[in-house]
């Protein structure tokens, strides 16, 4: 058998049914039910489409983010080293930050204190660290992704501790500001992988 197909076989049939039975197993364990597991959350809750769909939308953009950043940065086609590497530390946040909402993690089980922190010193490394790069490429973008998801952070961290009363309304806010800001965020590593995959230097 050739090597390629050792892979395929490996990578696409093998792992996903070592995960997919894994986690059948441990839900098992922790007594859930194995329907629960593998049907939609809208399906088996009986609700609409409209419910979460701010959230997943978010979700699938962060993810759009990262699968093009290290796509990009991992295909090899990027001759400039700097590029490469912005790309995937660009990739690898976005994929963290995809987790993360994905299962709410800053929200039910690491905290946000620690996620906030994390999050901000591997954003501020980038943006100093490849300063040049993201001048090249359209710094518009990047800082007013930043910009969209801090008042995000600081209206979830302050601004509904000063006015709790007023927590739906906040909320909106919130959730409106992140939104943006992931759509933006989303925009710049677009951009960026499509320049650094089109660019000769």
């Amino acid at each position: 058998m050739k090597k390629s197909s050792l892979v395929f076989l490996s990578s696409s049939i093998i792992a996903p049914l070592f995960i997919y039975l894994s986690l059948l197993g441990l839900s098992n364990s922790f007594g859930i039910k194995s329907i629960l597991v593998i049907r939609d959350l809208a399906q088996t809750c009986g609700y609409p489409i409209w419910v979460g769909l701010i959230s997943n939308l978010g979700i699938l953009m962060w993810s759009v983010s990262a699968s093009i950043a290290l796509f990009s940065s991992l295909s090899g086609l990027i001759q400039k080293r700097e590029k490469s590497d912005f790309l995937f530390l660009g990739g690898i946040l976005s994929f963290l930050l995809c987790i993360d909402d994905f299962f709410l993690l800053h929200d039910k089980y690491i905290g946000p204190d620690f996620l906030y922190v994390t999050y901000s010193i591997l954003g501020i490394y980038i943006l100093i660290k490849f300063r040049k790069v993201i001048l090249d490429i359209d710094f518009l973008p990047f800082i007013v992704s930043v910009v969209f998801l801090a008042l995000s952070v600081a209206f979830d961290k302050i601004i509904q501790g000063i006015f709790p009363e007023n927590y739906i309304n906040l909320q909106l806010f919130e959730e409106g500001f992140k939104f943006i800001g992931i759509v933006c965020w989303m925009n710049f590593w677009w951009t960026a992988s499509m320049k650094s995959l089109r660019s000769k230097n």
